[in-house]
């Protein structure tokens, strides 16, 4: 496991730092196991849901730890992605840009939950921006990862996908719930102008 540590105020030369995701990180070897990484910890995020023992090790060994300090961007609405992550420690906040070009926060995510799957899934741009609002402790696992899972554990890889499309569902229910108070809350707005 490797650890990325990203902060807007620490300063190294350019040598010092290896792209991740489009942005300047410092990157070292973690000399241990995080705790956060632990199959416990694992088993109980809904993405890991259901896997076995050793599909969570295998897991372990890909994962890539981050750590942002507060407002710092983790991705952007409209760049290529290839990582999905976990929250371990901290707090996130997903964002859209409106069409008057302003960003409209979303959701904010807290430790076990997770962003970024659809990149995992479609090869689209991000589909918002995500700052942290918290310090936070990231781990990100990428689509290669998620082919190599595929190549290595076919069931395990089958309940990952499984699990991602779980969370996508649950996303779009809320999503049509909240649509559905705008149209509503419009149109009471419309008729009440009417009168």
């Amino acid at each position: 496991m490797q650890v990325c540590v990203a902060r807007s105020n620490w300063l190294y030369q350019p040598q010092d730092f290896a792209g991740v995701n489009g942005r300047r990180a410092y990157t070292r070897s973690m000399a241990h196991e995080h705790p956060a990484a632990s199959k416990d910890f694992l088993r109980s995020i809904a993405l890991f849901g259901g896997l076995e023992d050793a599909s969570l090790e295998r897991i372990q060994t890909v994962l890539v730890q981050h750590l942002f300090a507060r407002d710092a961007v983790v991705c952007t609405e409209g760049e290529r992605g290839r990582s999905m992550y976990v929250v371990a420690g901290g707090e996130v906040e997903v964002r859209r840009t409106n069409s008057g070009g302003g960003q409209i926060p979303i959701v904010r995510l807290g430790p076990g939950e997770f962003f970024g799957e659809m990149t995992l899934i479609e090869i689209q741009p991000r589909a918002a921006t995500v700052v942290v609002t918290e310090p936070a402790t990231l781990y990100s696992m990428t689509n290669r990862d998620l082919y190599a899972l595929y190549l290595e554990d076919h069931n395990a890889y089958v309940l990952v996908l499984q699990n991602i499309c779980r969370q996508l569902a649950r996303r779009l229910r809320l999503a049509d719930v909240r649509i559905a108070e705008l149209l509503g809350a419009a149109s009471e707005h419309s008729s009440s102008a009417r009168l």
